[in-house]
């Protein structure tokens, strides 16, 4: 078991010691890694891995594509069975990215209208 840093207490208010990185501090980020400031950067955001997924949404699009211009051009230097897997790939990474931002607009619109 982890041992607990536990602060004094003062009334209803106990300050706990953030031992883990991946740990939201008090303002609701990701913080930095233990042992930095939390001016550094070493923490992750939403806008961040939102934009890493975006890249590989983009990246499965342009290999897909990239794919079919070169069996257009080319048929036999492409399988056409490798053309299929990245046209499947990248029309299930762009699902997938339009149902989570889909849901994370519904939910930001709850959380606004929720009062």
């Amino acid at each position: 078991m982890l041992p607990i840093n536990v602060g004094p207490a003062a009334g209803d208010i106990v300050r706990l010691a953030r031992t883990n990185p991946m740990h939201y501090t008090a303002n609701g980020l990701v913080g930095a890694p233990v042992g930095k400031a939390e001016g550094d950067s070493g923490g992750s955001s939403f806008e961040n891995a939102m934009l890493k997924a975006m890249d590989g949404v983009n990246a499965y699009q342009n290999q897909s594509s990239d794919l079919v211009q070169q069996m257009a051009v080319d048929p036999d230097s492409v399988d056409a069975h490798d053309v299929t897997v990245a046209m499947a790939e990248a029309n299930l990474s762009l699902n997938i990215a339009r149902t989570i931002m889909d849901r994370v607009v519904r939910g930001w619109k709850e959380v606004i209208n929720t009062r």
